[in-house]
């Protein structure tokens, strides 16, 4: 047996060795220490990134069985179904598309006939008075399981909407649903509860923690949207929201988060909006939207509420944009609404279908001649003449003259 004659390790020693023999904790292994630079550092991170993000992605889609063509030949054409982890584009022949395929999304449902359908964003717009806040919460009432808006088809069970109503005070938004002459047997509820009104409230500084009232409201439209678990959104109207309609990148950066919500919470969103006056009473185009060069770009849908010259209670309403519906031609039929008071509800009935042409136009004398005297008086305040004046309302020379004959008088 061989002898061990060296030297005997002291305590100390022995400790550093045997740590567990002495109730110490045993130091984790350190391997010789090295840094990388910080180029190489930023590489071997983006190559980690890149390794989880395309296992994710094989998760979900599956594995890359054509990550690596080289020559894309006619053979492969039929069932080419090209995606990458790293690229931006499913490549597949267009015949592939018309298949419903197990990524398809639902039928869209009508929420307003054709107008406005589920999972879209629309506008809704006209000229001021016309009655579009009223339009807007009769739509809503529908939605939420009230009266059905007669004809306008409505595939859906009653759910939830958010009606975030900035053109209306409390009291404004009371004496437009009471009725003059109260009905002692009209005492129950007007509007389902469903139907979640959301005004905005005084403040008289932001909440600790928002540097701007944009990012303030954001905020507490997404909270909104996730309390109330609402499928609907009316926003009413959007010109509140951001007075700088045009060209504005502030009101892209908002129409882009409402996209967002759209997508992320699955919801329909209307959106009401405003045109500038009209002097011209002739058909209404996407055009006559305030902002329609940067909303028409996110919009789904937009339908229009137009005056008529018909009466003053008389509108119409016109569908001016469908991205997921046939478009109808200029000058199709479009529907006859009439505004009125019934109890203490104040919305539209339904009048029959008609031209627009038949709606077009000023009548002096019906009940439009108070907007029709109002614009004459404006062009006249800009030394036009009244041959210019009939050129720009679209009207005969003679309504004219007969208008500007009885200004006289008076």
């Amino acid at each position: 047996m061989e002898r061990f004659d060296g030297p005997i390790d002291t305590e100390e020693e022995l400790a550093e060795s045997y740590p567990w023999l002495y109730g110490k904790e045993e130091k984790p292994y350190e391997p010789p220490g090295y840094k990388l630079s910080p180029e190489h550092q930023k590489f071997l991170d983006e190559q980690r990134a890149k390794l989880v993000e395309r296992r994710e992605f094989e998760y979900e889609f599956g594995e890359e069985y054509q990550h690596s063509i080289d020559d894309l030949t006619d053979e492969m054409l039929p069932t080419l179904n090209f995606r990458r982890w790293d690229n931006l584009f499913l490549a597949r022949p267009a015949n592939a598309f018309l298949e419903p395929g197990e990524n398809a999304g639902p039928v869209k449902r009508r929420l307003l006939g054709d107008f406005w359908l589920e999972g879209e964003m629309s506008v809704l717009f006209s000229e001021t008075g016309l009655g579009k806040s009223a339009l807007a919460m009769q739509i809503g009432r529908a939605l939420t399981g009230g009266k059905r808006f007669h004809p306008f088809a409505m595939d859906i069970d009653p759910i939830r909407c958010a009606y975030f109503d900035f053109e209306l005070t409390d009291d404004q938004f009371r004496l437009r649903y009471t009725a003059e002459r109260p009905d002692p047997l009209d005492t129950g509820k007007l509007f389902p509860d469903a139907l979640i009104r959301l005004p905005p409230q005084f403040l008289r500084s932001l909440p600790a923690g928002f540097h701007n009232y944009y990012d303030f409201l954001i905020e507490s439209i997404f909270y909104h949207v996730e309390l109330t678990k609402a499928r609907s959104i009316i926003v009413d109207n959007i010109t509140w929201l951001n007075p700088n309609v045009e060209n504005s990148p502030s009101m892209q950066r908002l129409m882009q988060t409402l996209v967002n919500i759209k997508k992320n919470y699955g919801v329909s969103i209307l959106l009401i909006a405003h045109t500038p006056k009209r002097l011209s009473r002739g058909p209404i185009t996407i055009n006559h939207l305030q902002g329609a060069a940067t909303l028409g770009r996110f919009i789904d849908s937009a339908f229009a509420l137009g005056a008529s010259r018909r009466g003053h209670d008389i509108r119409y309403l016109k569908a001016v944009k469908h991205r997921n519906t046939a478009g109808r031609e200029a000058d199709a039929e479009v529907v006859s609404l009439r505004l009125g008071k019934t109890g203490r509800f104040l919305g539209f009935d339904f009048e029959g279908n008609a031209m627009e042409s038949t709606h077009c136009g000023w009548g002096y004398g019906d009940g439009s001649s108070e907007a029709f005297i109002e614009s004459v008086l404006e062009l006249i305040a800009e030394k036009r003449s009244q041959r210019q004046i009939a050129e720009t309302l679209n009207v005969s020379l003679t309504t004219v003259n007969r208008c500007v004959q009885a200004l006289n008088k008076n």
